[in-house]
């Protein structure tokens, strides 16, 4: 099992979150799961998230988000790092599933703030507490689109999140920033590096600007579909080559998200694109749609236009 600051000290470079597949009758799709786990460790990306927001993990029952889970950690079988999206609601049930991610395998586990609400600042710090007191997993703590509202006084506030960290007991590993707001991604990068492996979520631009600061790792945009991409953004930056790193971020990274939000469903322009390059892609669960053959068309022309495709 790995501990906490062992997961720390993986958390490098790009970081796929996984989508979720389904069969035509809209069933979890076990197969492709493992295909496409297979396809990332053979692409050389060392760590995923199964069962995260990109995984549409809000659209699928408790019984669902084990079997995806358990897929995942099973197929990688220690060739790569798994981290495990075990939100819930209230802190009961994400205790329930972080201990079955234990259980089968997972390396740590992702979790948001409760997306419906908690007690303020002290209620977000318990709700860490006990569940750093209930598994011997490290955690990411991530603040998703979806919760924003929620930590508007973290955001206006970062120091709040040594807070964070020290509620976690040692058990936080990593911290997850999908705000879009530079000078908060700057000053948790500076401020934790020592502490947890802080990554950015809105494509290599953001990172770019983060890796300045000591940010170690990031979530993949393009690379869910094209890793080597990715990894030769992140080679780039790690040689000294920020010339290179940006020429990548400009002439595919930018174009590509672009393409994806015109779109209006980012997760469904990625599940297209991955069935347009022959990996598994499938339908979105509402409330999500999927995208129409046009946006398909305007999307594979978007990335052949860029060397993509």
């Amino acid at each position: 099992m790995m501990t906490p600051e062992e997961l720390r000290k993986k958390l490098t470079g790009p970081i796929v979150a996984m989508t979720t597949h389904f069969t035509p009758d809209d069933k979890i799709d076990v197969p492709a799961m493992q295909r496409l786990t297979e396809f990332y460790i053979d692409q050389g990306i060392q760590t995923v998230i199964a069962d995260g927001s990109t995984g549409e993990f809000a659209s699928l029952s408790d019984e669902e988000r084990r079997l995806v889970i358990k897929t995942v950690c099973e197929t990688a079988n220690g060739r790569m790092t798994v981290i495990a999206g075990t939100a819930c609601p209230g802190t009961k049930l994400t205790i329930e599933l972080t201990n079955y991610a234990e259980e089968v395998g997972a390396d740590g586990v992702m979790i948001t703030p409760p997306y419906y609400g908690f007690s303020g600042f002290e209620g977000l710090k318990k709700h860490y507490r006990d569940i750093s007191s209930a598994t011997n997993l490290g955690i990411i703590v991530y603040f998703s689109g979806a919760v924003m509202h929620t930590v508007s006084n973290v955001l206006a506030k970062p120091e709040l999140m040594l807070e964070l960290v020290e509620a976690g007991q040692g058990h936080i590993s990593g911290f997850k920033d999908a705000s879009g707001n530079f000078h908060f991604y700057r000053t948790v990068c500076k401020m934790l590096k020592d502490k947890v492996a802080v990554m950015g979520s809105n494509g290599m631009n953001y990172y770019l600007y983060a890796h300045q600061f000591g940010g170690p790792c990031f979530l993949t945009g393009l690379g869910n579909i094209w890793p080597k991409v990715e990894l030769e953004f992140d080679a780039a930056l790690q040689s000294g080559d920020t010339a290179k790193a940006l020429e990548i971020v400009n002439e595919k990274d930018l174009p590509y998200l672009k393409a994806c939000v015109a779109t209006g469903t980012y997760n469904g322009a990625v599940k297209a694109l991955l069935e347009a390059n022959g990996l598994p892609g499938s339908h979105m669960r509402g409330p999500f749609v999927d995208c129409t053959p046009q946006q398909k068309a305007d999307l594979i022309k978007a990335c052949t236009d860029i060397g993509l495709m």
